[in-house]
């Protein structure tokens, strides 16, 4: 039995997993960015004790998937761009030191993009890239089947790739990229940007208890067929069908999956996004594109931390 963790800009989750890919006795809360990392730290340490007291067998190891940049050869965090206090931080060794069983970190994109090849919609692949697309935008690179780091070890960034010269300021200090741009975030942002400019238009949008557009009501209000939801949804589409056929055309791999909380949105979103991918891509790998759903939907992190755990030699930690 493995303890996985995952740690979200928005939420968190923990769970007892399994080697086969089942998921027993989960458990969710919301992320309070305010508290910063300590209050994220406290919440798992109990969280995990509480799984570990209660697990029909030995844990054996810990897999966490971190929705930051990670340097994954000195298993520490090196930031966080939506949640104060985590520079630096040496997770695995807390964990260990609390809860006394060897523990593994890799960021969220890396570590969904390990559960989907091991689990999910990569399986069979040797070459993939995953697309986690939620609060910000990862993504994990796989080549030959194992995932690429590259020399810093924080190859990947692709939710940092500029799509719109001089657009909206991105968290990670640019502009244009496309996690400012596509992700669940900006997409809730650019809604309420609309429906302010136009007030006319994109009522559907609008939540009853009057709070702010979200990712979610865009996609719900295209799929009733209005107007300014889709051409929020299509220009979204375009900005991520540059962002994926730039993918495809430096890596060439098998298949582009696409998780994370925005991938909920299913054919209003995939359809659309292959359409611009295509308009984009090189003639050479038209034939080859297959963009698809994320098959763990919510348990791609989850899972890729049990993938990633499962790789430790139990008697010891991952790294020195």
């Amino acid at each position: 039995m493995i303890l996985a963790v995952d740690i979200g800009g928005t939420n968190y989750s923990l769970a007892l997993g399994t080697s086969d890919g089942r998921i027993h006795q989960r458990t969710t809360g919301s992320t309070d960015r305010a508290g910063g990392a300590q209050w994220m730290i406290e919440r798992v340490l109990n969280a995990g004790r509480r799984l570990l007291a209660s697990s029909p067998e030995a844990v054996s190891a810990c897999g966490i998937s971190f929705g930051g940049p990670v340097d994954f050869a000195s298993q520490r965090i090196v930031n966080s761009t939506h949640v104060a206090g985590w520079d630096g931080v040496a997770i695995p060794e807390t964990i260990q030191g609390d809860l006394g069983i060897p523990a593994v970190v890799d960021n969220d994109a890396n570590a969904g993009a390990l559960g989907e090849l091991t689990f999910g919609a990569g399986r069979g692949c040797r070459h993939m890239v995953y697309y986690n697309i939620g609060t910000g935008i990862g993504a994990g690179i796989i080549i030959d089947g194992e995932i690429y780091r590259g020399a810093n070890g924080n190859a990947g960034e692709l939710g940092h790739v500029p799509v719109l010269p001089d657009g909206p300021l991105c968290d990670c200090g640019n502009r244009g990229c496309l996690e400012a741009l596509a992700s669940g975030t900006a997409i809730g942002r650019r809604g309420e940007e609309a429906v302010r400019q136009q007030p006319r238009m994109g009522t559907a949008m609008l939540t009853g208890a009057g709070g702010p557009v979200s990712a979610k009501a865009v996609f719900d209000a295209a799929r009733t067929g209005d107007g300014l939801a889709l051409e929020l949804v299509n220009e979204t589409c375009r900005y991520l069908g540059m962002g994926v056929a730039a993918a495809m055309n430096a890596l060439a791999p098998e298949a582009i999956v696409i998780g994370g909380s925005v991938a909920k949105a299913g054919r209003v979103l995939l359809e659309p996004l292959r359409e611009q991918a295509d308009r984009f891509l090189m003639p050479v790998h038209r034939p080859h594109m297959k963009i698809l759903p994320a098959r763990l939907k919510g348990n791609s992190g989850l899972l890729g931390a049990v993938a990633l755990a499962a790789t430790l030699d139990t008697g010891s930690q991952a790294a020195d």
